[in-house]
């Protein structure tokens, strides 16, 4: 049973724990996310796992979703991203003028 929640009735049925665990392993690999961040991209990732490998031909409801739900994912992620303290950025930064003499 996955642990996450799938809002989209028709592609609920397809997110498996193993493309679920998947799913978690490649929003893992991006960075790691301010709270809540994880999960929302792990769905929808979840959801272009599934699209890829039950879609039937280009035109079917799965190629379909693909393209919405890949478009939301890149969407989600730079909000993600904007929202999550860069840990690179807690860093004290210094510059030193230089003057020609």
């Amino acid at each position: 049973m996955t642990t996450l929640a799938y809002p989209d009735s028709y592609l609920a049925r397809h997110c498996t724990d193993e493309r679920e665990a998947r799913a978690l392993d490649a929003v893992d690999a991006l960075g790691t996310f301010a709270s809540g961040w994880r999960e929302r991209l792990a769905v929808l990732q979840c959801y272009i796992i599934a699209c890829l490998e039950c879609q039937a031909d280009g035109e079917d409801l799965f190629t379909t979703k693909l393209k919405t739900y890949r478009s939301e994912f890149d969407r989600q992620l730079a909000m993600a991203r904007a929202a999550t303290p860069d840990a690179a950025g807690s860093a004290i930064v210094f510059a030193v003028p230089l003057e020609r003499g």
